[in-house]
């Protein structure tokens, strides 16, 4: 007796049903869901939270696995009972009577106050329907959980369900990276990549929910190049309001002072080490002793800010050993120093007709008064509509032979290095490009796709192509406020209305051989799709 969810879903209150069948089994259904409103022949009662609630085995063991072990396995104890007590979290008791009227009824309503209890127990008991539709309305509802301050606890938790047997160090950095260091699968694998990519990408808007990080978790998010945050002190931030906290909670586990300062200390230097105080610029270094954790372990902060200013002092690039080398690396940092976002109204563009925008980024990697003055010069040019190449003559000593138009439906994006006449075989560029396209979900604008490239621009190559840069569809489709077009099959549109333009940012930060990490290659990643 599967259940699914309705074609034809409230869109207020996110109700999930049985999809229409025939008269008879309407008529059958009409019946039991009176049996259970009624309390009508029961015959085992369950105990939850100190409340009972009549039921009736048939449907329990039809709806769940682990109650059809319970009630039809001799060998359990449960088997003959006939009130059997449930322990559970405080959480699922409040949703209880909800998750066990969807096995008379197929109907449930789901919504941000609920998913997770809701998708505890339908795990716990092995509803598997209902695990599905609970895993559909989080992967529509990503944006909103960031904003509500539940995205944490739902990444969390699904890693604690696909955990591998064994686990060391590298598990929590690669499970920011890839899903191939567990054995995870659908609908899991889906919502584990939602979850991870956005919050990621979109760390400015997961603030709410940033200080449920486990420890390990965010340790292996500080080991990431590819997270998009204003600047390495925005980050700084976020760990210190992270630290304290971790204090709060600590106090009301321990009255000892003394522990707790050495508990804190302790945390404070594990993790505060991964911040990359190199990419903090030595003005902004006055602005990190005013505060308090700073304050609290000075020793520690001291010797990593001094070691992050011999960067910006020395003439020659410091050399990096593979376990310092990420200190060096710039993450996505989309402030001015590197970058910068535009805006695109597609309604006024022709078909196979190209945008352009210039950027300029700095050359230096590091704030060296020597090097202030060195700036580098950017064309961006976007072709949204497709591309098209006109009728052609291919003239050889054979004769000429006619080649046909093409036409090639994708949205493409060239970066090109622009150069005075006299710097023209004398400049390269060795640098990390990247490229942000925002999306809408539920009418929160966020970061939903992340292309990346690591470039040698100089006089044998100036300019690079990326094709595919968003789905060619969903951006050329006609739309309304009405009707907007979908990416794929998520509720995802590249557009808020018809009147709101699209968005991009582009990153272009240096890379200097031997200091700093150059494992990117060329990767377009997203978020929902």
């Amino acid at each position: 007796m599967k259940r699914r969810r309705m074609s034809a879903e409230c869109e207020m209150d996110h109700s999930y049903a049985m999809p229409n069948v025939n008269d008879n089994s309407n008529a059958l259904l009409k019946k039991i869901q009176n049996v259970y409103a009624n309390k009508l022949l029961n015959d085992i009662t369950l105990v939850v939270g100190g409340i009972s609630y009549p039921a009736h085995r048939f449907m329990l063991c039809i709806s769940s696995d682990v109650f059809e072990t319970m009630l039809m396995n001799s060998t359990w104890s449960d088997s003959h009972q006939e009130v059997i007590e449930l322990q559970e979290v405080q959480q699922c008791i409040e949703v209880f009577p909800v998750f066990l009227q969807y096995f008379y009824t197929g109907v449930i309503t789901l919504e941000q106050s609920n998913i997770m209890p809701m998708l505890v127990l339908a795990d716990k008991y092995n509803v598997k329907d209902l695990t599905t539709l609970c895993v559909e309305y989080m992967c529509e509802h990503i944006a909103d959980a960031a904003d509500q301050g539940q995205l944490v606890t739902w990444f969390q938790y699904v890693l604690s369900l696909n955990q591998p047997t064994t686990i060391n160090a590298s598990y929590y950095c690669k499970i920011w990276q890839d899903i191939d260091c567990m054995e995870i699968k659908p609908p899991w694998n889906r919502l584990l990549k939602a979850c991870r990519n956005y919050i990621k990408w979109n760390l400015d808007s997961c603030t709410k929910c940033f200080n449920t990080f486990q420890c390990d978790i965010l340790v292996g998010l500080l080991k990431q190049s590819d997270v998009v945050v204003h600047d390495e002190m925005q980050l700084f931030g976020c760990v210190a309001s992270w630290l304290n906290y971790q204090s709060a909670e600590k106090l009301l586990e321990c009255n000892d002072s003394d522990t707790i300062e050495d508990y804190m200390s302790s945390l404070t230097e594990h993790v505060m080490s991964y911040i990359r105080y190199p990419m903090i610029l030595p003005r902004q270094m006055a602005q990190l002793l005013m505060v308090p954790v700073v304050k609290q372990n000075k020793d520690f902060f001291v010797d990593k800010m001094a070691a992050a200013m011999e960067y910006n002092l020395i003439k020659t690039e410091k050399r990096s050993d593979s376990e310092h080398i990420l200190e060096c690396t710039p993450r996505l940092y989309t402030c001015e120093r590197w970058g910068n976002s535009f805006r695109v109204r597609t309604k006024v563009i022709q078909n196979y007709q190209s945008i352009k925008r210039e950027i300029v980024t700095c050359s230096s990697l590091f704030d060296r008064e020597r090097e202030l003055n060195e700036e580098s010069n950017w064309e961006i040019e976007m072709y949204l509509k497709g591309m098209c190449f006109g009728k052609a003559m291919l003239v050889s000593w054979r004769g000429s032979i006619e080649v046909p138009e093409v036409i090639i439906k994708t949205v493409r994006a060239t970066i090109k290095m622009k150069l005075r006449p006299e710097d023209i075989g004398k400049v390269a560029r060795h640098v990390r490009v990247a490229i942000l396209v925002y999306a809408v979900q539920n009418k929160i604008v966020h970061v939903v796709t992340v292309v990346q490239k690591v470039v040698l621009f100089d006089t044998n190559q100036n300019l690079i192509t990326i094709d595919d840069l968003m789905v060619y569809d969903a951006v050329n489709q006609p739309t309304t406020n009405e009707d907007l077009i979908h990416i794929n099959d998520t509720n995802v549109s590249y557009f808020m209305s018809d009147r709101v333009p699209l968005k991009f940012h582009v990153i272009i930060t240096p890379i200097i051989t031997g200091l700093t990490d150059t494992h990117v290659g060329t990767r377009i990643q997203h978020v929902h799709f």
